[in-house]
């Protein structure tokens, strides 16, 4: 039996015309539409679609094919909504897995909301950025913020971020010097988050400058810690510089606590990753909650950018303006 996520999002590339019409609307990444059309036309021996650097061509057998998905899509459709009008309402115990900051700053508040409107719903909320939660068994789904997820296995929903600031104490800057170039960042000590697995072991700031310019940054942090307030309070206290999301370090900044240096290079952007098996195998409650907090995400995310677009326009002195929080990619 052919797996059924493969079909879907085949039939999705093919209802939106291209990979990225299609990666967008779904919150998908491009690669990851490319993998499941690749696996999909090697279980069935032929080519489904031809692909150019600029062009998708559905083939004969290819338009045949999503015609029959169609029918095989609908059916299943139809037989989820049978078992949702059965159970008109989300109800049981949901598992879940999510980054400590997150959950305390932005899934909080849509979590008891939802558990509000949805009483019959208990919650099991369980603390990890690790990316080996996304596999774990006994998961209903995890929540993961970091670069895009590869896999074949998973259904993902990504969002993204805010780019997070290079952020120091005036009392540290004063002791080194405030840094004019990436380069002047080598001698300054930093404090920093558990080292992601793409890494390989090496601490690096990858900053970008507007015009595309790269420039990389080993470092070597003093403290290591998931929490982003122990990261914060210790980059206030002048331990070392931190790479902070705006919304940890926009009042320390504001109120003098902490420098944003060098402004206009920007880290790489991460996103929030919802991850689970299978729509399909999802319950009720679970879908629910995932479309709860998309929702919330999405709201939290406009105002954010709409707060960075004031900022920026503020003008801090007469002739002068503010720089504002990097935009939203």
């Amino acid at each position: 039996m052919k797996d059924l996520n493969n079909v879907f999002y085949f039939a999705k590339i093919v209802e939106h015309g291209s990979l990225s019409a299609a990666s967008e609307t779904l919150g998908v990444a491009k690669s990851m539409l490319s993998q499941h059309l690749s696996k999909l036309e090697k279980e069935l021996g032929v080519q489904l679609i031809k692909r150019t650097t600029r062009t998708l061509q559905v083939t004969d057998i290819g338009v045949r094919y999503y015609e029959q998905c169609l029918v095989i899509l609908k059916e299943m459709e139809r037989a989820s909504s049978m078992i949702d009008d059965v159970r008109t309402l989300p109800s049981g115990k949901l598992r879940i897995s999510s980054p400590l900051n997150f959950a305390q700053v932005i899934l909080e508040p849509a979590l008891t909301a939802f558990m509000k409107e949805y009483p019959n719903v208990d919650v099991v909320l369980e603390i990890s950025n690790r990316a080996t939660a996304l596999t774990a068994e006994g998961y209903d789904f995890a929540l993961y913020i970091g670069p895009d997820i590869r896999s074949s296995n998973l259904i993902i929903r990504s969002f993204t971020f805010e780019r997070e600031r290079l952020v120091a104490s005036p009392e540290l800057l004063a002791r080194f010097g405030k840094p004019r170039g990436p380069a002047d960042l080598k001698p300054l000590p930093s404090v920093g988050g558990p080292l992601p697995p793409e890494q390989r072991g090496r601490y690096v700031w990858n900053l970008t400058d507007s015009g595309g310019q790269c420039f990389s940054v080993p470092h070597h942090p003093r403290l290591i810690t998931e929490d982003l307030w122990v990261l914060k309070q210790s980059a206030i206290a002048g331990c070392g510089v931190a790479a902070l999301p705006p919304l940890m370090c926009r009042d320390a900044i504001d109120d003098g606590r902490l420098i944003h240096i060098l402004p206009h290079w920007l880290l790489p952007a991460h996103k929030l990753h919802a991850v689970y098996h299978s729509r399909r195998g999802l319950s009720l409650a679970a879908r629910t909650l995932i479309d709860f907090v998309a929702r919330h995400v999405r709201a939290w995310l406009r105002t954010a950018l709409d707060e960075t677009m004031q900022m920026h326009a503020q003008p801090l002195s007469k002739g002068k303006r503010g720089i504002g929080v990097s935009p939203l990619s």
